[in-house]
């Protein structure tokens, strides 16, 4: 076990496994351990007796202003976007007291301070900048403090370094965009919608991914725990009760989906036309249809998570069919619960985890799974999101932890 320390003591190590190679220069590593000690000891202050939370992001070798997504699989018939919009403000200083002082002008989760190198190499809090969704940030560094003493360190929205408990922690894996069985579980469960679509230029691979992550980021957000089922038929057993509270459109979600199809589809057929006097025209609005809908998408996913905070379990079928909210599992059906550490499931806990450790959420999500072989999303508010999966004879679960902005 690693012995208790602060953070530049674990960073050269986190650094080693996970960072691009211009990060890791002694005088890189010396500057960023000592940033990272600063955090850490700002974020065990507290202002008018709450607790600091801090973010901060980083340029590196241009302004913010001008930095762009970097995301590998962004459309490459379309500009990147602009991945940061900032609030300059007079530099002041980089020290506790400052980030302190200043944190409380921003909102976690959405906006972070600006630090930016200063001539005689230190460096100044600059401004605010909120990132833009639909980006990965681009190539910046961004840090994290969460919770007194907890710290992460981002490099274009890849966790490099999580600092908990004075030890270095293994940054979580990411579930929802690397093969494994949580993304094969959903692919399954929308085997229907995207049956149809052949060409991934027309359907982003990542459609159903996004929706699910966006999805478990909302149910988050409310702050009030929740829980996601995903039933593997798209009809209930006529002795299951329904969820309280029913959508009349079942299918908005999918819906949704579908129209943005539709204007990729419209999208790509423009792209390979040939240019006539229309065609800038034309392409301009196939391009803008596509960004609605694709938002459309994001704005129905982000409107349905809310429903988790009712109690109860936000009830889903195959192909995003909404059963609706309110539902309480009635089975008490169960199986060996084990924890799974990387997102292919190779590498498990030898031993059986108890449900004990936790209260009705999670027996209902493990008695959903075993009865129905579903999966499921757990917000805790005393607790790290997880995911369970029907894995044979027993359940798998994972933590979830997602970037804070």
């Amino acid at each position: 076990m690693n012995k208790l320390s602060y953070p530049r003591d674990h960073l050269q190590e986190a650094l080693r496994l996970r960072a691009p190679a211009w990060l890791k220069h002694s005088e890189s590593v010396q500057a960023l351990g000592e940033l990272l000690d600063l955090l850490f000891f700002a974020s065990l202050s507290t202002e008018e007796g709450d607790a600091i939370r801090i973010q901060a992001v980083i340029p590196i070798g241009k302004e913010l202003d001008d930095v762009l997504d970097s995301y590998e699989y962004q459309d490459q018939n379309e500009p990147p976007q602009k991945a940061w919009f900032t609030i300059p403000l007079t530099p002041q200083p980089l020290n506790i007291d400052s980030l302190t002082k200043l944190s409380v002008a921003t909102e976690f989760g959405r906006t972070a301070l600006i630090l930016s190198v200063t001539k005689d190499s230190t460096l100044d809090i600059t401004g605010i900048a909120r990132r833009n969704p639909a980006t990965n940030g681009g190539d910046v560094l961004f840090l994290s403090a969460s919770a007194p003493g907890a710290l992460s360190l981002l490099f274009a929205d890849k966790e490099i370094m999580r600092y908990e408990r004075g030890q270095l922690a293994n940054p979580a894996p990411d579930l929802f965009y690397s093969e494994g069985p949580v993304r094969a579980a959903i692919r399954k469960s929308l085997e229907g919608l995207l049956a149809d679509v052949k060409n991934k230029l027309l359907m982003p691979g990542d459609i159903g991914d996004r929706v699910f992550e966006r999805l478990v980021r909302g149910m988050s957000a409310t702050g009030r725990g929740g829980l996601i089922l995903v039933h593997p038929k798209d009809s209930l057993d006529p002795k299951t009760e329904p969820p309280k509270h029913q959508t009349a459109k079942p299918s908005i979600l999918a819906s949704e989906v579908h129209q943005f199809f539709e204007a990729s589809k419209t999208w790509i057929n423009t792209v390979f036309r040939d240019e006539d006097e229309d065609f800038s025209y034309e392409m301009s609005q196939a391009i803008n249809n596509r960004n609605f809908t694709r938002s459309a998408v994001d704005a129905a996913t982000d409107d349905i998570a809310r429903l988790t905070a009712m109690d109860g379990a936000l009830l889903l079928g195959p192909n995003l069919h909404i059963f609706g909210a309110g539902y309480k599992e009635a089975t008490s059906a169960t199986l060996p619960l084990y924890e799974a550490f990387d997102a292919t499931g190779a590498m498990i806990a030898p031993n059986e985890y108890s449900l004990g450790l936790h209260g009705t959420r999670h027996r209902a999500a493990a008695s959903f799974v075993a009865s129905t072989g579903g999966f499921a999303f757990i917000a805790s508010e005393d607790g790290p999101l997880k995911c369970l999966i029907h894995d044979g004879s027993r359940i798998l679960f994972w933590r979830i932890r997602f970037p804070e902005l």
